[in-house]
């Protein structure tokens, strides 16, 4: 479904990306692991088509990126950062945001269930945002990329503002997507999350794949 050929990725001269070649099916789940500043999230931001590749290709579905309105990409490739990204209004305008920009009427019943599987039931459309905790927030954003569900969903650290309780109750909402057929990457630096869930883990160092792994 999704098939990096080749990809690097540099910037002044220094390479950010090396090389990389990954094919990734749908229902994979895999945990991207590795050092701080190794190039785990400008991975995920090629794939996002947030930059493009200096060298290679990326395709998606058999089609290279180039061919791909990047709007349309961005909903069938979905990535949520590790930082909350919500304007500053309510949660209902925040989940209905996904409608407006495809054109589509509020799903005012799922986004309800959506709050719902966060844990944030007890809230409603009306609360402003900038009245929930770090955590909260984290969890509205979470809600609200999955209002659509996408083929390929990318994580950064996206329950990294979260406890333990929280943290698992959204790995158990992301991972049954997978069940779906959607396609997980999870950069994480838990190594107790990285071992759980996931058919795969992939290391990164220096840009390159240093250790692809197997997971039961």
């Amino acid at each position: 479904m999704l098939e990096l050929k080749n990809v690097s990725y540099s910037v002044d001269n220094r390479d950010i990306i090396k090389n990389i070649s990954l094919s990734i099916e749908s229902g994979d789940t895999i945990a991207i692991v590795g050092p701080s500043g190794s190039g785990k999230s400008t991975l995920l931001r090629l794939i996002n088509d947030l930059i493009s590749p200096t060298r290679g290709e990326i395709y998606f579905q058999g089609k290279p990126y180039a061919q791909i309105n990047p709007e349309q990409l961005r909903m069938d490739i979905s990535y949520l950062l590790q930082e909350s990204d919500l304007f500053d209004f309510t949660i209902g305008e925040n989940l209905a945001f996904p409608a407006e920009i495809r054109g589509d009427q509020f799903d005012r019943r799922k986004a309800k269930k959506m709050l719902k599987a966060v844990g944030l039931g007890h809230y409603n459309f009306k609360t402003r945002v900038e009245h929930l905790s770090g955590g909260e927030r984290q969890r509205i954003t979470i809600a609200r990329q999955l209002m659509y569900t996408p083929k390929v969903l990318l994580l950064d650290e996206a329950t990294s503002a979260l406890d333990v309780h929280n943290s698992e109750k959204i790995e158990s909402l992301i991972f049954r997507l997978a069940d779906e057929g959607v396609a997980i990457l999870w950069i994480t630096h838990s190594n107790d999350q990285s071992n759980r869930h996931f058919k795969k883990k992939i290391r990164i160092v220096d840009g390159e794949i240093d250790e692809e792994a197997e997971l039961s």
